[in-house]
Formats: structure tokens, sequence, C-alpha cells
């Protein structure tokens, strides 16, 4: 096969592969098993192979060893799906039957923020109710975990949310949502009476609300299936690539076969091999995928690596550029491979690119990374008066005395990364 493979193989412009290369370097694993699902769709030429041919030599041999597969294996995380998850909540509820199946329609017909999308009329119709059965069983499912799921919009989630806890958040949400949502607080003001400071206290409690009832982060990121997991084992790191797609999928022997044969016209012969060639270079690319994020950990275990192991409190510094120089590539495939991509490590799951940190050169000539900066920053204004807080260049004193010599304006700017007040805002009345 690999023999018919080289022959059918045509020499094509450096743009197609490099675009197939770009695209499938900065997607995570999940994101890279969806494409190939779909590339199998227009491209008939690739196929999935059979469970026997999957569990083959072959697979081992990526990881190094059958002992290394297994601890991968061990890792993973298992995947979860939070409608899984709420039917097996209604499944196991006190409702009865016919009220479990209009609360897994409910479910089902809910919106990626996990807002119903669907007229509480149609699924009356469905199972000939009233509606009014229909809300009540929609109320029920909106207390399962996560709760508010089946909200039909933004403002009934936000409502369910506050409840009793915050009259006159409440009191907003139910009767000036629109004003909340245009800040006009003067507007309701004039509806209202309450102070500067009550109104104030109100919209920033409506505003630590969640504005969705299913979240990015509804899962955890315990259940973002990693790239790659990296142990330390007698001081040296062993890498643990996730590469299990590069065996999941061939080019057809049907297809090579029909493009080798001479009774197959000029135009069939002309399609396989061109459909053949794209898919030879989806699965070169899924190798050099994984050869070249290897590579790339590779190297930032060499500068982070006391991080990742908690022997050193922080990162050290480390650029994009750094590894491209170091592996010979060019920056933009690194942060190409670095993108969406998170690894299971002795400290946990964490993405690649929380691994880079700029470098800062301290008074005393020591270089510091901008992560050291930013905890030192954080301890200096936790320790402040609240009274009194610090200034910005106060604090610029503050980290002088701790061997950072840094302006104002770059106090300013990480201060705000950070999300912190302004000194006149964090005044404690």
């Amino acid at each position: 096969m690999n023999k018919l493979s080289t022959k059918l193989r045509q020499k094509q412009s450096i743009v197609p592969q490099q675009i197939i290369k770009s695209r499938l370097l900065e997607l995570s694993i999940d994101e890279l098993e969806k494409d190939l699902e779909n590339e199998i769709q227009v491209n008939p030429v690739i196929e999935e192979k059979s469970i026997e041919e999957s569990r083959s030599n072959d697979q081992v041999d990526s990881f190094q060893d059958q002992s290394s597969y297994e601890l991968f294996l061990a890792n993973v995380p298992e995947s979860k799906d939070i409608t899984d998850d709420l039917i097996i909540q209604i499944d196991t509820s006190n409702l009865d039957e016919k009220s479990k199946l209009i609360g897994k329609e409910i479910v089902f017909n809910l919106d990626k923020n996990g807002f119903l999308d669907i007229e509480l009329e149609l699924i009356a119709d469905n199972h000939n109710v009233d509606v009014e059965e229909i809300e009540q069983i929609r109320k029920e499912v909106m207390e399962l975990n996560p709760e508010g799921v089946g909200s039909k919009d933004l403002k009934e989630y936000l409502t369910f949310q506050i409840g009793d806890s915050n009259t006159l958040s409440n009191k907003i949400v139910e009767n000036y949502f629109d004003d909340f949502l245009n800040q006009d607080k003067d507007k309701i003001k004039q509806h209202i009476n309450c102070t500067d400071k009550e109104i104030d206290e109100a919209f920033s409690f409506i505003s630590d609300q969640n504005f969705s009832p299913i979240l990015d982060n509804d899962l955890g990121i315990e259940n973002v299936l990693p790239d790659a997991i990296v142990k330390e084992k007698e001081d040296k790191w062993l890498i643990l690539i996730n590469d299990r797609l590069l065996n999941k999928y061939q080019i057809s022997q049907d297809y090579l076969d029909a493009a080798m044969n001479s009774n197959s016209s000029k135009e069939e012969k002309t399609f396989l091999k061109n459909h053949i060639s794209d898919a030879q270079n989806i699965l070169d690319t899924l190798n050099y995928r994984s050869n070249t994020l290897k590579d790339v950990i590779e190297q930032i275990l060499l500068v982070q690596g006391n991080f990742l192991s908690n022997k050193s409190e922080f990162l050290n510094p480390l650029k994009l550029e750094d590894i491209a120089n170091k592996i010979d590539k060019d920056i933009s495939s690194i942060s190409r491979v670095v993108k969406n991509k998170y690894i299971d490590t002795p400290i946990g799951l964490i993405s690649l690119k929380s691994l880079f940190s700029n470098a800062l050169t301290k008074k005393s000539g020591k270089t510091a990374s901008t992560n050291e900066l930013k905890k030192v920053m954080l301890e200096i204004i936790d320790a402040e008066d609240k009274k009194s807080p610090l200034s910005d260049s106060d604090i610029v004193e503050k980290l002088n005395e701790k061997d950072f010599l840094i302006a104002r304006r770059t106090v300013a700017k990480y201060r705000k990364l950070l999300d912190i007040k302004n000194v006149n805002q964090r005044i404690e009345k």
C-alpha cells in the first residue's frame, strides 16, 4: 500500500499543504477529531480503521511502550456531557414517567447557553397537555444542576438566581430590565426611592450573577481532553502525546486499487489521485502536528520544569520566539501549536499558553517573569490599608524596594490586567 500511495501522490504547490498544516496545528485534540470526521464526509478515500486495526501495535508504538500507553489512558478524564447529566437527573427524580418525558424534551430543546429554544405550546401539543403543566415541569428542570437551565431568557434567569436575596436587585431586573442593560441608573432612580450607593450595589450584585445557565467552564477544566501528559520520573520528564488519531484513519485500499486500475477512466483516475493526495497530506500533517507538539513541550520543560514539578513558585521568562529558534520553526507555527492545547502535569491540567511569560530585568540585573511581578503586586495591594490604599506611584516605590524597577504606567497596565480598581475605587468607607 505504501508503494501505491507513493506513486499516486502528486506534487502539489506548497500553498494547500501549508494551509492544511496551519489549520490542523492550532486545533485541540477534541477539535481535531471533529475536523477529521467532517473530512471523511467530503473525502471518500479517507476511512476510519476497524477496531482491530486501531488496536494494532502501531498505536502502542506511538507511545513508546504498552505501559506508557496505559498510563496515558489512565490519566485521560472521562468525557462528560451536560445534556446526558441532565437526563440522568430527570430519570432519578421524583417526577412521574409522563413528566420525565416532558422534562427530557425540554432538555433536548436547550440552546448552547442553556436557555429554552422552543415554545411551550409546541411541547404541550406534542404531549396533549395544557401549557400550565409544561410550565410546572419546566420549573422543576430549572432546579436541576446547572441551576436555571430551561429559563426562557436572561431576565428570567437573573430573577431566578437573585430570588429573595436582594430585593432591590430583583425589583430592577423585574421592572427595569432594559434600563439595567443600558446602565441607566438615573432613569431607574426616577421610579425607585434609593440612594446612589444602594443602586450601585444593586447593579454590582446583578452583574456578579451568571449570564447564562451553561458556561464554557461548567464542566470544569478537569474535563478538557489533554493533548499531552507530562510525568516526572527520576528527575526526567516523560512526554505522552495524545496521538491516537494518527492510527485511527487510513486511505482506503479499495480506492487505491481503483486509482491503479487500468479500466478506470481518465476522469475517475484524476478524481481519485487528487483525493488520495489530499488525504495523504492530512495524514502527514497529523504526524507533523504530533512531532512538533512534542518538540515544543520538550523545550518548555527545559525552561519551566521546576515550576511544573512544584520546585519553583514562579515561571521563568519564556517567549514563543525562544522555542521557534530552538526547534528551527517559525513563530507562527509555534503560536498555532500552543493555541488551544492543554497538558496534564504534576500541578494539574494547564494550557500551554500559560507557560509563556515575558522577561523583566530587576535592579539587581536578575531576570524575572511578568507572572512574578503580578504576584508581588497582588501581595502589595492585599497588604495595603484599605482606608488609605496605595496609588500607582506608591506601588512603584514598594516594588522598587523588592528589586523591581518599574514605571508607573507599567503598574497601571498590570493593575488593569489583574482587574484591580484604581486607588479611589479601592477606598473602603
